[in-house]
């Protein structure tokens, strides 16, 4: 999203179809999003630690966060997409609260259903009206998570939060989880150990999810070729990429992205 365009606010259903690959695998995006969870259950992954969330649940995501998400029960809810040029004072780390009172879920709902119709066409003013809409949606925020106790994270999810980080943003490096872990003064072994007993995966399916998730935005979102894609995430031939790519995927980079398209 480019840093003057305007929010984009869109149904969970809607968001849902428009992924481009499964939810439950690690991304990263490169604007933030704000989730609110109106109905069904599920659970998030952000920064590798799994929380499950219930109806009137909100998640923030920063920009460069890694996240994956797993709804199910007929869920439903809305999607703000940020733009990246400080339209409001959200947190800088993710977050997650229940918004309890009724009062308070009717708050949010009213804000985002604000905020969808002044963008839905434009008009004097309609910049300021947005920016003040967003503004409000990041006051609603703080007041709910001022009244949550201060979160202290111990060693070991200091430590996820890094690798998640690393990935999030190192993912087109070629690097290994050998390399990572190397750069976190930690064994392989001892972060995929924390991995798997905090979300269930290793770390390098971790890795791997990051690098196939960034593929698929590149195969639909930009006309790259094959091979400049599989440069720039770092494999070493475009063969290997598309063996990668199809072992997770179980399509080839070509048909996947003419699927997609048709």
């Amino acid at each position: 999203m480019a840093s003057k365009q305007l929010p984009r606010v869109e149904t969970l259903a809607t968001a849902l179809r428009g992924e481009a690959w499964k939810t439950d695998t690690a991304r990263a995006l490169d604007y933030p999003v704000f989730f609110w969870i109106t109905r069904g259950q599920g659970r998030f992954m952000v920064d590798c630690r799994l929380r499950g969330i219930t109806a009137n649940t909100a998640v923030f995501i920063p920009r460069n966060t890694l996240f994956s998400y797993d709804m199910f029960a007929q869920p439903q809810g809305m999607v703000v997409s940020l733009p990246n040029d400080d339209f409001a004072d959200f947190p800088k780390r993710p977050a997650l609260v229940r918004a309890a009172q009724m009062q308070t879920q009717a708050e949010l709902t009213g804000l985002i259903d604000a905020l969808s119709r002044e963008l839905s066409h434009e008009r004097t003013g309609q910049r300021r009206a947005v920016q003040a809409h967003v503004m409000m949606i990041a006051v609603w925020l703080d007041r709910l998570l001022a009244e949550l106790p201060a979160e202290t994270l111990g060693k070991s999810d200091q430590l996820l939060s890094k690798f998640s980080h690393v990935v999030s943003i190192g993912h087109e490096s070629g690097k290994s989880v050998g390399g990572f872990a190397s750069d976190l003064n930690v064994t392989p072994t001892h972060l995929t150990r924390l991995t798997q007993g905090a979300v269930g995966k290793p770390a390098s399916a971790i890795l791997n999810e990051r690098i196939i998730n960034a593929a698929c935005e590149a195969l639909l979102h930009t006309d790259q070729p094959i091979k400049a894609i599989a440069m720039r995430l770092g494999f070493s031939s475009p063969a290997y990429f598309t063996r990668a790519f199809q072992a997770q995927t179980g399509q080839n980079p070509t048909t996947f992205r003419k699927s997609r398209l048709a």
